[in-house]
């Protein structure tokens, strides 16, 4: 009758236990599916697969950092734990084990990941609430997680040992603890064994109901999220942004402004955040003192459809065809917030769960700028001077080709649309007169090898890489189009440009109008050259130079070992790297319109500088005629640009080859 009693009540508590679980993963799923569709996700199912062996199974992105490592021990000691503890509630119910529980080997794992897990726990505790790094915070939330994984694994083995100690079937050697906790409780009574096992049992089994519980409510439904997450990942360029449609007539708003304007991938990415605070901490506007998280407009995102999924549900079910709710800008973002971001994906690079920040931020934007009209001073005049003459100073198109001076350069007009590659320069490089000097010096380094290019002069309109990322597609399109039909005019098939803008636009988001090409960077254009013998870096150029890495240029494009193999392949050049750099560079403020913008907090620039200064280099090198300008007035703020100036790779190599 006792046996009945305890089956029927552990049918009640555990089968309660997946029945809130359940609801709760259902609920959210249905509150994914109030997002937008986004047909980006589908197909590549191999690749998708191996993703998510690798960085779910394997843990490739979680243990990219040292922290990465104690919750490697703890996934993997929670699957492990898996067949222990189904064997674990099996047996106290039914007396009958699983095969495995008497294999040497696996009893052997079981308790070596055990003891890993709770190792793990009290790193991460002591890390959380007594070190508390930026990144973390002392959660209860965290702390009752934590709680219930170490009850789990002691109760397991407190139950368990009572249980050999009443039964006398020693472990031995394959489980040293166990085996020990067993022998020390040996010589109780019967009846003491049988109460510690029982109380240790319900323990368990209540922990790991409330654990059911808590999984789906907390920050770590990231361990069903997370997994959904790297497989819908994306697999076209990362900082591709999404083309907006603006011809469909039935559209009366465009980008994000409430919850559901969202996909179901982006509201994906709030149910995959650990809030473990690594876009936090590489974010350049948190760093600067920006009213700007990368984590909290994700976790702002999850919060919001979660609090709106029930009556959105219940509009739908009562035949509700548009859905209301908050506005995000009256409820939840700040504009400041949003503007402060620089697009860098600085974010997106370290997330361990493969969330998508940035395409979060540009379609608020979009809201903001084509819905509701609104945009800072700065900002508007920034699309005025676009939309008047082409580029974002305002200064006369008609001085876009000055820069060329005498140098033998030819337009596209002049050669009948006959050259191999157009040279792209770019706004920048055609209007600032410090980055004309980048221009130049492009020019001189094709000349000099022997290249057929051309440029498209006084016909050259912005690429709208800057209209885009500070929400005006609208723009942005427009500068598509145009530059488009030229292109085509012209027959161009191959372009280069020093410009990382202009360069990850053309590439990665024209083909979406209609348009490809083959685009290359000047940097990797330029070491092709040096590779084939076509240039030849003769020149000493005696300087210790520390490389800054474009964000277009290296997270959104990978290139990487370009700039660093023509800065080695100059005679004299010493290499020396910033602490942060590569793939994990800081951003010098300048993208997303950044350059444009009125900053508040520290300047991003100037944070870049300093982290440049302290190399002791006399030299940093961009391969950015943006990057050029922020890097410069870095140094102008600390008072060291006679000690350390600022060139462009493709100066340094027109210098080492006398051009």
């Amino acid at each position: 009758m006792l046996y009945v009693i305890q089956l029927i009540l552990f049918v009640l508590v555990f089968g309660t236990g997946v029945y809130l679980f359940g609801k709760a993963v259902w609920d959210r799923y249905r509150f994914l599916r109030l997002g937008q569709a986004d047909p980006t996700r589908s197909g590549r199912h191999g690749e998708r697969i191996w993703s998510f062996i690798t960085n779910v199974i394997l843990q490739k992105k979680v243990i990219a950092e040292p922290s990465g490592l104690g919750h490697l021990f703890i996934f993997w000691g929670f699957l492990v734990l898996v067949f222990g503890d189904l064997d674990f509630l099996v047996y106290h119910i039914t007396g009958w084990h699983f095969p495995w529980e008497h294999m040497a080997w696996y009893l052997f794992m079981q308790e070596m990941f055990s003891l890993f897990v709770i190792a793990a726990i009290i790193v991460a505790a002591y890390r959380r609430y007594v070190i508390r790094p930026m990144r973390t915070e002392p959660s209860l939330e965290a702390g009752l997680i934590l709680g219930f994984i170490t009850l789990l694994v002691v109760t397991y083995f407190v139950t368990t040992g009572a249980d050999i100690a009443l039964h006398g079937d020693y472990p031995g050697n394959a489980s040293p603890v166990l085996n020990g906790i067993a022998h020390a409780m040996t010589g109780g009574s019967t009846t003491g064994l049988l109460i510690v096992s029982e109380i240790g049992f319900w323990i368990h089994v209540l922990v790991l109901v409330s654990f059911m519980y808590v999984i789906p409510r907390s920050k770590h439904s990231h361990m069903m999220g997370a997994m959904a997450n790297w497989y819908f990942r994306r697999y076209d360029s990362p900082g591709k942004l999404r083309k907006l449609d603006l011809e469909d007539e039935s559209v009366e708003e465009f980008g994000v402004g409430q919850i559901q304007q969202f996909t179901w991938k982006q509201l994906l990415d709030g149910y995959a955040c650990t809030e473990c605070g690594r876009c936090h901490i590489n974010c350049p506007a948190t760093l600067s003192g920006k009213p700007l998280s990368p984590r909290n407009v994700i976790l702002k995102m999850k919060d919001t459809i979660t609090a709106e999924g029930p009556g959105m549900l219940a509009q739908m079910a009562a035949g509700a065809e548009n859905l209301s709710t908050q506005p995000l800008f009256e409820s939840v973002f700040s504009e400041e917030e949003i503007w402060a971001c620089t697009t860098c994906r600085a974010c997106e690079e370290a997330c361990p769960v493969a969330n998508e920040h940035v395409q979060d931020i540009i379609d608020l934007r979009r809201h903001l700028v084509l819905t509701e009209g609104k945009a800072s001073p700065e900002v508007n005049k920034v699309f005025q001077n676009l939309e008047r003459q082409s580029n974002e100073w305002g200064i006369t198109r008609r001085d876009r080709a000055k820069w060329v001076g005498d140098l033998d350069v030819k337009t596209m007009a002049e050669v009948d649309g006959k050259a191999e590659y157009l040279f792209f320069v770019g706004t920048a490089a055609s209007f600032d007169q410090r980055s004309q000097k980048i221009a130049q010096a492009f020019a001189k380094i094709l000349l000099e090898a022997g290249v057929d290019f051309a440029i498209l002069g006084e016909e050259e309109e912005s690429d709208g890489d800057s209209a885009r990322r500070l929400g005006n597609e609208f723009l942005y399109q427009e500068f598509v189009e145009r530059n488009i039909e030229i292109f085509k005019t012209y027959g161009v098939k191959k372009i280069i440009t020093t410009d990382p803008h202009a360069y990850n636009t053309f590439k990665n988001e024209y083909p979406d109008f209609g348009f490809e090409a083959e685009v290359i960077h000047a940097t990797q254009f330029a070491a092709a050259l040096i590779e084939q013998g076509k240039l030849k870096p003769s020149v000493a150029v005696n300087e210790t130079i520390t490389y800054h890495d474009s964000c277009y240029l290296g997270r959104y494009n990978g290139i990487y070992d370009a700039p660093r193999f023509i800065l080695n392949a100059i005679p004299g050049v010493k290499l020396v790297e910033m602490e942060r750099h590569r793939n994990k560079s800081m951003c010098c403020g300048a993208g997303g319109g950044g350059m444009f913008k009125e900053e508040t907090g520290t300047r991003i620039n100037v944070m870049r500088a300093e982290q440049a200064i302290k190399t002791g280099a006399s030299i940093i090198g961009t391969a950015c005629p943006y990057c050029m300008t922020m890097m410069n007035d870095g140094t102008k703020a600390h008072g060291k640009e006679e000690e350390i100036q600022t060139y462009d790779v493709i100066e340094l190599l027109a210098m080492s080859i006398g051009a």
